[in-house]
């Protein structure tokens, strides 16, 4: 009982502390000056730089429609394809300040009988609902200070449901960071409504509201594993079975007050937090704009017990910033091994907000492979790989177990995104790797495979292709990378570039 009140009363705590400032701020906002400054400068540097017609979003959905298909189809190839990231980024003159602001759209691939159908909806959260209806924004952001922002009593009425897609028990998940889940419908997209993952379990509605983070990690038997951050330090672990019921639920205080804490990891024994060097300088106006990279400020590693959700053991790192991690796992000795796409500093949080703005010249110390040890006696030791690293991915079932193949979207030619999809060998570093030129912008690629090998299968991902604006699905063999897209089907328009997804076999 102490535990599960304890829990209720967190769920104050992201709006206390992520979002309460922001209202005040708004409220001493003139005007929207900012956004509406912000939408010309946009405007104006995409008649220049083509290539930010990816962060430009859309207003409305998007077909359905039969894909014009380049190359051979794979006949065991078969299911849903889904993609999740902001697509709507401007209202009324008005442009977001922060990539991550955008209300939330699901793309889905249908694949079967030798066609792919795509269709595209935003997802109906109460905030989506209510400026769509008013045509402008109504609700502060993080970062976009409205002159006369709704209230915002809890962070379930401002969801913006846009960074994963995660299929549970015959419907998908939309997630976002600070709060509750929204069930969408497989099949026709449509928006369900919240998730309450204390639904018909002792915590009852204790648990809405509380942040339940966009990077799940799923057992080969289906057991889902998440975390939800709150600025408070607190961490609230999850456990859940594969119809999405809440199995176990708890609390770890890390003390962590830097502002963003977006991955985690799972052996098949514990739970790996890794705390980056980032602190808080409210002397900066915005969430997002006022977190800071500390290069005096270690990282954190916490080893949790999947079984008493209690921390076991910690490590210190040097310091350094990740978004995503592919996979962890344990050796015979206790030891865990894992990787992060390393970033040295925080620049890539501030380019998010000059990219927004147009900037395609901000500078940006970009993400390597690194492969951490820690060991059982308490050492740490790190091996980096060559090359640019993001959006790392491994076989689905091999998550919490030893994986000696790594794929990671890269860099070859652009600065500006993406441009290049590659498989690591990790016992060797060997690296096969598919550059799609700079013409495109490439995103996260992800893997399919029906089987219980760490072989074969195949990748799928997007690109825009920036000169006709059009975004194309690449599959690709998974071991064969470096020859490319086996089969390319296009969009006749651009899709908004999004951040993750997921993919549902027939």
């Amino acid at each position: 009982m102490e535990r599960r009140q304890f829990l209720k009363g967190m769920v104050a705590t992201p709006v206390v502390h992520t979002v309460s400032p922001n209202i005040v701020l708004a409220a001493n906002s003139k005007t929207n000056e900012s956004l509406i400054l912000n939408q010309k400068r946009f405007n104006a540097a995409l008649a220049q730089n083509p290539e930010l017609i990816g962060f430009k979003g859309t207003e409305t959905d998007m077909g359905p429609q039969k894909l014009i298909i380049e190359g051979k189809l794979p006949a065991d190839l078969k299911g849903d394809f889904y993609r999740n990231g902001p697509g709507r980024h401007q209202r009324s003159g008005e442009r977001y300040l922060h990539l991550f602001e955008g209300d939330g759209m699901i793309n889905q691939f249908s694949i079967a009988r030798g066609e792919i159908h795509h269709h595209a909806k935003f997802v109906r959260t109460n905030k989506f609902i209510k400026e769509e209806k008013a045509g402008k924004f109504l609700f502060s952001g993080p970062d976009s200070k409205l002159k006369d922002s709704l209230a915002i009593p809890s962070p379930d009425s401002i969801s913006t449901a846009n960074t994963n897609i995660l299929p549970v028990n015959g419907e998908l998940w939309a997630l976002w960071e600070a709060g509750s889940p929204t069930a969408i419908d497989k099949n026709t997209l449509k928006t369900k409504g919240l998730i309450n993952v204390g639904n018909k379990t002792p915590h009852a509605s204790a648990l809405k509201g509380l942040p339940f983070s966009a990077h799940p990690k799923v057992e080969a038997d289906g057991t889902i594993w998440n975390f939800g951050y709150a600025q408070s330090g607190h961490v609230v672990l999850y456990q859940l079975n594969s119809h999405g019921q809440l199995l176990n639920v708890g609390m770890v205080n890390t003390g962590f007050k830097g502002g963003m804490l977006h991955d985690f990891l799972i052996t098949q024994h514990h739970i790996v937090l890794l705390l980056p060097s980032l602190k808080r300088d409210r002397t900066i106006e915005g969430e997002f704009s006022s977190i800071q990279f500390n290069a005096q400020q270690p990282m954190d590693v916490f080893v949790i017990s999947k079984q008493s959700l209690k921390t076991v053991k910690r490590y210190e790192l040097d310091p350094g910033f990740v978004f995503h991690f592919g996979n962890a796992w344990a050796d015979k000795q206790g030891n865990i091994h894992f990787d992060a796409s390393l970033y040295p500093n925080g620049e890539v949080l501030q380019h998010m907000t000059l990219t927004m703005q147009g900037n395609t010249d901000a500078p940006l110390s970009p993400a390597q492979t690194v492969l951490f040890t820690l060991y059982k006696n308490g050492k740490v030791q790190k091996q980096s790989i060559d090359g640019i690293s993001e959006f790392p991915r491994v076989y689905s079932h091999i998550t919490g177990k030893r994986n000696s193949r790594l794929f990671t979207l890269s860099s070859v030619q652009s600065d500006v995104w993406s441009d290049s999809v590659r498989r690591i060998d990790l016992n060797t570093e060997k690296q096969d790797i598919y550059t799609y030129g700079k013409d495109y912008l490439v995103e996260e690629h992800m893997l399919v495979n029906q089987g219980n090998k760490e072989q074969g299968g195949y990748l799928l991902g997007t690109a825009l292709h920036i000169p006709s604006r059009r975004t194309c699905l690449n599959i690709l063999r998974a071991d064969d990378v470096s020859a490319g897209p086996i089969c390319r089907a296009w969009l006749p328009h651009t899709m908004p570039l999004g951040f993750h997804g997921n993919f549902l076999p027939a």
